[in-house]
């Protein structure tokens, strides 16, 4: 009888163990998005505690590598697809991208840097070494420390495009400036969290990030400079109403890619942070959220 009841307690709690067990979603990718995604996760555990949702960073580019790989069921992205990106993942299956929301890019410095404003050529010339002194371009004197992200970050893919090599000034100007590369002087971190930091230590440096971690996740370590493309339009800082208005002209979409016929979980998630909850949370963690608001929707009704 004793040996009866242990083997049924044994099964029981085997049972419970197979009937607690939470499926997994793995997102992958854009460290840009990490603490949006982390808090729209904790939003969708409470309505579906049974899927486990866990966000890895490394950038835009390992995120879009590890879906291809099939390592990961979400692919998140501060940068869209190349076309032959597209045409690879098209071939795999029914594959889906997503844009969830828009985020401003934040050229940040030291907050104590004198520096008050910069404009897109100035930006270049200190993110290519051809100018190297605060004094330069406004500031006290001394010498510029340019910290970069690594090269699978979808915010250096843009920045280098659009603003190293001055893709936003024209046609003319990104054919004259494509050749330009970062300067070899700078230094390169693994994420927004590790440039903040090197930049609370550091009065001389200077990086770019996502708005939302330059304005909320590390809102006191770092200054976001207000920018202006030419000089004759006025200088404006990156936040989410300047976003929105298309006041603040360094802002790009945030995506994420999947493959639909890989799960239920997948197309729920996307739902959810889709949906009007979802929408707010990307809105809370410092971005624009992609679509309209239930309020908003219902007034451009009347």
């Amino acid at each position: 009888m004793k040996q009866k009841l242990t083997f049924l307690l044994v099964l029981f709690t085997i049972l419970a163990s197979t009937n607690c067990k939470k499926e997994p979603l793995l997102i992958t990718g854009s460290e840009t998005m990490h603490t949006l995604l982390n808090v729209v996760a904790a939003g969708y555990a409470q309505k579906n505690p049974k899927v486990e949702v866990t966000v890895l960073g490394g950038g835009s580019f390992e995120g879009i590598e590890k879906l291809f790989e099939s390592k990961t069921d979400i692919a998140a992205s501060s940068r869209p697809l190349t076309p032959e990106e597209q045409t690879q993942f098209e071939r795999k299956g029914r594959f889906e991208n997503i844009l969830i929301g828009y985020d401003g890019i934040a050229v940040v410095v030291h907050p104590e840097n004198q520096i008050s404003k910069l404009t897109l050529e100035q930006i270049s010339k200190i993110f290519s070494g051809e100018v190297k002194d605060w004094s330069q371009v406004g500031g006290k004197p001394g010498p510029i420390h340019v910290l970069l992200r690594n090269d699978k970050s979808g915010t250096a893919a843009y920045f280098e495009t659009h603003i190293l090599k001055q893709r936003d000034l024209g046609e003319k100007e990104y054919q004259t400036s494509k050749g330009k590369e970062f300067t070899k002087d700078s230094k390169v971190v693994s994420d927004n969290d590790e440039m903040a930091d090197q930049i609370q230590k550091d009065t001389a440096a200077i990086g770019f990030m996502g708005m939302g971690s330059a304005q909320i996740q590390n809102k006191g370590k770092v200054k976001a400079v207000p920018y202006s493309k030419t000089g004759k339009d006025p200088f404006v800082e990156p936040t989410i109403q300047n976003v929105s208005d298309r006041k603040y002209k360094l802002s790009r979409g945030l995506y994420l890619f999947y493959l639909s016929d890989r799960g239920k979980k997948i197309d729920e998630f996307i739902t959810y942070i889709t949906s009007e909850e979802g929408q707010a949370m990307v809105l809370k963690s410092g971005y624009l959220r992609s679509t309209l608001s239930t309020v908003e929707v219902e007034a451009s009704k009347q």
